[in-house]
């Protein structure tokens, strides 16, 4: 699990693929961050894609962490007319 500092800015990062495993560019993308408790501290729709040819279906978001704890993230996009999902956690610390 990735840990950082209160106020550090970390680039949490989701991959899109269709269900058969081609990688797909979603026709929007929605970020939700959720602490321990699964409040939402932040959503967005995010268009911030990795484009260097290689990359379709990339996409990133720069966040600046507020509070302490465990957070977890969650990217959602529709392919095919499918809502598709990444996941991870990082640990926030105070110092």
């Amino acid at each position: 699990m990735t840990q950082v500092t209160v106020g550090d800015t970390i680039r949490l990062n989701a991959a899109f693929e269709t269900f058969a495993g081609v990688k797909a560019d979603p026709v929007t993308t929605t970020l939700y961050i959720y602490d321990t408790n699964h409040n939402t501290l932040t959503s967005a729709t995010t268009t911030s894609s990795v484009t260097n040819g290689s990359t379709t279906g990339a996409f990133y978001y720069d966040y600046t962490t507020i509070n302490e704890g465990v957070h977890f993230y969650e990217f959602i996009g529709s392919v095919d007319s499918k809502n598709i999902s990444d996941r991870g956690t990082f640990y926030v610390t105070w110092a």
